[in-house]
């Protein structure tokens, strides 16, 4: 029977163990016994030396699985420990294996592994001790020790372990089948090549040792190249004993290879995803710059073009003013002016002046919201702006774009608001939202003709959109940008602030839209955002935002 205490402060691994192992439990092959830290481990080993096995999560309250695993050769050297957690990094199996685990599993555990390693755990236990019980025999009983010396070697030569013996002269006393196995090489090539590299990790492991039958070594990692190539890593733990009336060292060896193997295998896959990550993060700000220069570059056109109609009337209405000043001054100069002519030209010139101001103010009005997308980057400095007024530069920049022609465009703003921001990180926002909102809320719907022949136009419904503002408490503002279009279908709303999620993907849209407002509102701005939208009943994104950034 083997008997295995599992160390684990969680009471359902209890439960799942008994479950799993209830036929083995039942027929006597198993016997296993429970505790829920390392101190509670430490007291049931003293009260049952007969333990074969200790089964220890790492990470636990009290004393953790790392600090059992120094104790237990003070309890019971000849235990073997089987370490599970469920940081499987190369770190804790290496602090696991460095401290006299047998094996390590990683979390989530899976049965038939783990039934694979009790039994073998179990008969490397066996063969351990049946190994120290013909080694004491040996040192007891001189008269028979050629008979238990042959019984020992018979023992090793079974053991699924790697067994050598070597003197404190670096000189290969034995070495068993599995030994060989491990090396690739027959016992006098073991002699010659491998017992040397052998003693000389065990002469650095070991340089303060005494020579006590009892002293022990640490457990590390060696590796070996063999003659085919192959690189094998094995787990080395070292003995001082005596053999033959002679000090030696036994070094056991147990075959590692497949779980380095499988670990460099999980290192390559880990750097990898990062790379692919990486890949991933910088593709998504070059989309996220591009979507934003494209916005930008449509809005810059449209307000460019939207100049030229006042400047033209504007030149237009000059050139006209000039031509009839000319004339005026040429009928004064001849001295036929008369009261009428003059009263004509003052007339003339109260409509020309009056015309120009009004369309110098309005291209005036045009370039200024020009230079507030232009200058309108998130990188620009904080400062305090006029809400009001501000918005209102936002709102006629975008009125002018093609997308916002036949469309409402209010602002609802009280006068006296100002924000201590970032103003450029806001534009961005404002210009993201209300160019969507225009590109996505409205959608043109076919026409027909009389008995549902459909004709080629299509009618694009007339909507509006609100920009409107109000304050929340002492400390935040509410700005709302709400349309009444089509509204949002419910299926992607749990998913409207991940990158690339849009319904017009077939139209030229990234969907990075929405991701980038939510970083900048989140981030830069220091504040939150909502969306609440239901199909067929339009939008209304809502912004909450401290009157002073962080």
């Amino acid at each position: 029977m083997g008997k295995i205490l599992v160390v684990d402060d969680e009471r359902d691994v209890q439960t799942l163990i008994m479950q799993r192992f209830r036929r083995a439990v039942r027929t006597g092959e198993l016997e296993f016994l429970f505790a829920h830290d390392g101190q509670e481990a430490l007291d049931t080993l003293r009260a049952r030396p007969d333990i074969d096995m200790v089964l220890s999560d790492i990470n636990m309250p009290g004393m953790d699985g790392l600090t059992l695993l120094d104790h237990l050769p003070q309890v019971n050297s000849d235990i073997r420990a089987v370490m599970v957690s469920a940081y499987g990094d190369l770190g804790n199996v290496r602090a696991a294996m460095n401290r006299g685990a047998f094996d390590f599993i990683i979390k989530p555990i899976d049965f038939a592994d783990l039934e694979a390693t009790i039994h073998k755990t179990l008969e490397a236990c066996r063969a351990v001790r049946r190994l120290r019980d013909a080694l004491q025999e040996t040192r007891t009983a001189e008269a028979a020790s050629r008979a238990q010396a042959a019984r020992m070697r018979r023992v090793l030569d079974g053991s699924p372990i790697g067994v050598t013996i070597i003197t404190e002269a670096g000189e290969l006393v034995y070495c068993n089948q599995r030994c060989t196995d491990l090396f690739g090489a027959s016992a006098d090539t073991l002699q010659q090549r491998c017992a040397p590299a052998l003693f000389r990790h065990v002469q650095e492991r070991l340089p303060e040792r005494a020579s006590g039958p009892d002293a022990l070594s640490v457990t590390d990692e060696i590796h070996y190249l063999r003659d085919d190539g192959r690189t094998v890593w094995m787990a080395m733990s070292v003995d001082r004993t005596s053999y033959e009336n002679q000090p030696v060292f036994i070094v056991w060896l147990y075959d590692i290879t497949e779980r380095k193997e499988q670990a460099e295998a999980l290192r390559r896959a880990k750097d990898s995803a990062e790379e692919a990550l990486a890949d991933l993060e910088r593709m998504q700000a070059d989309l996220i710059r591009a979507e934003k220069m494209a916005v930008i570059a449509q809005l810059i056109a449209a307000v460019a073009h939207e100049i030229n109609t006042p400047v033209g009337i504007a030149l237009t209405a000059a050139t006209h003013l000039q031509t009839a000043s000319e004339a005026i001054i040429m009928t004064f100069n001849g001295g036929q002016l008369r009261k009428s002519d003059f009263q004509d030209y003052v007339g003339t010139a109260s409509e020309v002046s009056t015309l120009l101001v009004a369309n110098i103010e309005r291209a005036a009005a045009l370039i200024q919201s020009l230079k507030l997308v232009t200058e309108g980057k998130a990188s620009s400095p904080r400062s305090r702006v006029g809400l009001r007024d501000y918005l209102s530069d936002i709102v006629l920049a975008v009125q002018v774009q093609p997308a916002a022609a036949g469309h409402e465009l209010m602002l609802e703003c009280p006068d006296g608001l100002a924000l201590d921001t970032y103003p450029g990180a806001l534009t961005e926002v404002l210009l993201a939202l209300l160019t969507n909102a225009f590109a996505h809320a409205f959608e043109a719907e076919p026409a027909t003709a009389g008995a549902g022949d459909p004709l080629e136009d299509t009618i694009r419904r007339p909507g509006r959109v609100t920009v409107s503002v109000r304050m929340l408490g002492e400390t935040r503002v509410e700005l709302r940008v709400s349309d009444d279009g089509r509204g949002i279908p419910a299926d992607i709303q749990p998913r409207l602030f991940q990158p690339f999620t849009t319904t017009r993907r077939g139209a030229g849209s990234m969907g990075l839209g929405l991701y980038a407002v939510f970083n900048l509102v989140t981030g830069k701005l220091g504040g939150e955002i909502d969306i609440d939208s239901e199909p067929g009943r339009g939008t209304c994104v809502i912004l909450r935002l401290p009157l002073d950034a962080p």
